[in-house]
């Protein structure tokens, strides 16, 4: 009996603690709601479950101040990349209209109002920048945003105060002009809006522009009807870097700039170029620096028009280097041949019995045995051939030593492609010497133009 009493004892306090615990969780929950309601800034928004079955649950988004690369898009641009952002030296043209539907007097209206049987209350005026006019008896009447009955039925009530039962007529002797001009966004990234003043455009849209202008004309002006276009772009300069032959910073003189221009400008692509993912970075207003991945190869490959993407001035374009182990199905030639590339390239041919150094312009994707077909056997030792190129990374020649019989047999491990200001050397004792010399090298080469010129020096018969 004593036991059985104590385990419903025990009983009875579990009861009561999980019905306390249920009771604070309502209340929490009540409370929670409650403060939503009061502070509707503050209440969590309700979870969207997607219909496709995706996961809810998604990383949040980086901060402003980070640098984020969205997923490749190839078939359109994300909408960061389709606006034309405003920045100084733009101009633009400004339309301003009055709004369609009856007319509404604002300032500018010229009107003229005629009281029959009392011609000295008879007048004209012109509406004021504060939407005012002087009206005999009167005083100061406001005729802004009145349509021309309105603005009628005002003045003949008033006049009703001193005279019995004027008969008004107010017609519309002048309408106001409607405006349109240019003006260019100066350094500081304003422009100069007439009646409104100066106002910031810098980094706007067309359209926020257009909105903006709108609202302060708004408080001037009746209902005005605002359009704002692009008349001629600011000048564009585009930063190139990575895998093109004068990586730099270069103006872009196209009306439209595409990613094609300005590679072109910076010489076109190397043959280590990646061209599937080329990155283009955009730096915004606030400091947020957009960018998105575009696949140009899958362009070149399937005869397509690249990507349409508009430049702007301050973007950026990198081209990535191949990494090892993903060329598998990338076509160097086909690149080669492309508009994203140079049509032709620079080899030099170092060969005293040859006439020493020989400049030879080729088709851009030709490869060592189109060097080579011009050397003749009798004079030369094919089977030992050295092709030198300059490595930009580390600032130094690069020997490959190359059989030339072999690639005229067909081995394709012999027949490599071809870069811009290669150099094939030719001949045993020209070739152990040129080597001599560069092993002895402890300074890379400053550019491109000191590597040539170390040939040149050879090609003089100096060494």
């Amino acid at each position: 009996m004593f036991m059985s009493l104590i385990w419903k004892i025990r009983g009875y306090r579990a009861l009561c603690a999980a019905s306390l615990q249920v009771v604070v969780y309502a209340a929490t929950i009540a409370n929670d709601a409650a403060f939503a309601q009061n502070n509707p800034q503050t209440a969590p928004a309700p979870i969207q479950l997607p219909t496709t079955g995706e996961s809810p649950l998604q990383p949040a988004p980086p901060p402003s101040s980070v640098e984020f690369t969205p997923l490749d898009i190839n078939d359109g641009n994300s909408p960061q990349f389709s606006r034309y952002y405003l920045g100084s030296g733009d101009v633009i043209s400004i339309a301003v209209q009055r709004p369609p539907g009856p007319y509404v007097l604002g300032p500018g209206d010229a009107v003229s109002v005629s009281v029959l049987r009392f011609p000295d209350l008879s007048f004209s005026a012109q509406i004021n920048p504060e939407g005012n006019i002087v009206v005999p008896l009167l005083g100061t009447v406001r005729l802004q945003n009145l349509s021309l009955s309105q603005a009628q039925e005002k003045i003949r009530v008033g006049y009703n105060r001193f005279v019995v039962n004027p008969e008004v007529v107010l017609a519309l002797a002048g309408q106001r002009p409607e405006q349109a001009f240019q003006v260019q966004v100066n350094t500081e990234g304003n422009i100069a809006v007439p009646q409104l003043g100066t106002i910031s455009v810098q980094g706007l849209t067309l359209e926020e522009a257009q909105e903006k202008i709108r609202v302060g004309l708004s408080k001037i002006l009746v209902q005005p009807v605002v359009t704002v276009s692009l008349s001629a772009p600011r000048p564009v300069q585009i930063t190139v870097s990575g895998e093109v032959f004068r990586p730099g910073i270069y103006p872009v003189g196209s009306s439209v700039p595409r990613i094609t221009d300005a590679v072109l400008i910076a010489g076109g692509s190397t043959m280590m170029a990646d061209l599937r993912q080329v990155q283009v970075r955009r730096r915004l207003v606030d400091g947020t620096v957009i960018s998105q991945n575009i696949n140009l190869y899958a362009s070149i490959q399937n005869g397509g028009s690249v990507p349409n993407l508009r430049l702007q001035d301050g973007d950026s374009i990198v081209i990535p280097r191949r990494e090892v182990g993903t060329e598998d199905g990338y076509d160097r030639n086909l690149v080669a041949r492309s508009s994203l590339a140079v049509p032709q390239i620079r080899i030099r041919i170092l060969n005293y019995a040859g006439g020493g150094l020989v400049t030879q312009a080729l088709p851009n994707g030709s490869s060592f045995v189109d060097a080579i077909s011009g050397i003749n056997p009798d004079n030369a030792n094919l089977s030992d051939i050295a092709l030198v190129r300059f490595d930009s990374e580390r600032g130094k020649a690069v020997t490959q030593r190359l059989d030339a019989k072999k690639a005229l047999s067909g081995d394709v491990t012999q027949n490599v492609p071809l870069q811009d200001n290669d150099v094939i050397v030719v001949g045993r004792n020209l070739l152990g010497k040129i080597t001599n010399v560069l092993s002895t090298i402890t300074r890379p080469f400053f550019d491109i133009q000191s590597f040539i010129r170390f040939f040149e020096t050879f090609g003089g018969g100096r060494f």
